[in-house]
């Protein structure tokens, strides 16, 4: 295929303009009205007219590819501002934005491109397989430099923002999941909540796992809890996925009690999640007393555990104003403990 993007006389003055200012750093020739012309001749060359969308893509891919020999350089401030300065005129291919937001994450200079160009990154359909297999890759370099970022708060934040959207995108595209997959997003997602003190972060993703994971699919999920039937019109979740999401929100909470001991919007975001839960999904009374028991019992424990029984209360109350007649689905008498709140322990 003939490679038109080099055939480009606009690309070659782009990158032609560009050598020069990173080769003569000191001499500070890139000031000015010099700035104003290279960010023009950029936008120009974005929307160069292409015969195809493909084609578009290809132009733009190339371009932003290029720009990397300068990210090592003096010049990369301006090669980032660049991109920065025409997010919304790319556009790209999934295997551009894929493979450059692997490529990102390999370098140290993704922290200064705009979170909006991440969302732009992140745009893609992981529906396809190919697609799935790199992003898994790439969700495990970010979780590897969350976690290297946990003890700068106000870093990991800032990562965490740039790189929800992918997250997000991921988790409602990807088809099934496993429980240790769900495991692993759950600890990004409680350390982002742990971190974000004046600002609730939204669990949904995880909500959207628990949807959709293999033993679900494959209708081999463990009866954890004695079910009742349920009506078939009720949307359907990994009753155990749930367990074992509640379970890890209970140990992670103990585990570093002391950075959550005043984060109500932490236990807000993960309480409001299961309170939905149990609403709107296919649970009985018999089995929200079962999922309450991942948070264990309000004797022999401290503050931080009185705070996660009282998650549970709050949960069971949501169950019960969902169900105001004291009725399963079956239309059974619920026991008179869980009628108002009662005791489960």
């Amino acid at each position: 295929m003939e490679n038109t993007f080099e055939q480009s006389a606009d690309a070659q003055k782009i990158f032609q303009s560009m050598d020069f200012y990173a080769k003569y750093p000191n001499f500070r020739f890139f000031t000015g009205k010099k700035v104003y012309e290279l960010h023009e001749q950029v936008r120009k060359f974005l929307h160069t007219k292409a015969a195809s969308a493909d084609e578009q893509q290809n132009f733009h891919g190339n371009f932003i590819w290029k720009l990397k020999k300068y990210y090592g350089t003096s010049f990369q401030k301006e090669a980032v501002a660049l991109i920065n300065a025409n997010i919304k005129e790319f556009n790209l291919s999934d295997k551009d934005k894929l493979g450059y937001f692997n490529y990102l994450l390999s370098t140290k200079v993704y922290p200064h491109f705009y979170n909006s160009f991440f969302q732009k990154l992140a745009d893609v359909d992981f529906a396809k397989k190919e697609n799935k297999l790199q992003a898994q890759h790439i969700f495990h370099k970010m979780k590897t430099i969350l976690v290297q970022k946990r003890k700068k708060k106000s870093e990991y934040t800032d990562l965490f923002q740039k790189f929800e959207p992918f997250m997000q995108n991921v988790a409602e595209q990807s088809g099934l999941v496993s429980y240790k997959m769900l495991g692993e997003y759950a600890e990004v997602y409680f350390g982002a909540a742990m971190y974000s003190a004046y600002k609730e972060v939204s669990m949904k993703p995880l909500l959207s796992l628990m949807q959709r994971t293999t033993a679900m699919q494959a209708k081999q999920m463990p009866q954890l809890f004695e079910q009742q039937a349920t009506s078939s019109q009720q949307s359907q979740i990994d009753k155990k996925a749930a367990y074992l999401l509640l379970k890890a929100y209970h140990d992670f909470s103990l585990q570093n009690e002391k950075e959550l001991r005043a984060n109500l919007n932490y236990h807000h975001a993960i309480t409001s999640m299961f309170c939905d839960v149990v609403q709107n999904f296919d649970y009985s009374a018999n089995d929200v007393k079962n999922l309450r028991k991942a948070l264990g019992s309000l004797h022999g424990g401290g503050a931080m555990q009185a705070r996660l029984y009282e998650s549970g209360l709050i949960i069971q109350r949501a169950y019960n104003q969902s169900h105001p007649r004291g009725v399963s689905v079956r239309n059974r008498t619920v026991q008179a403990a869980f009628k108002d709140g009662g005791r489960w322990d």
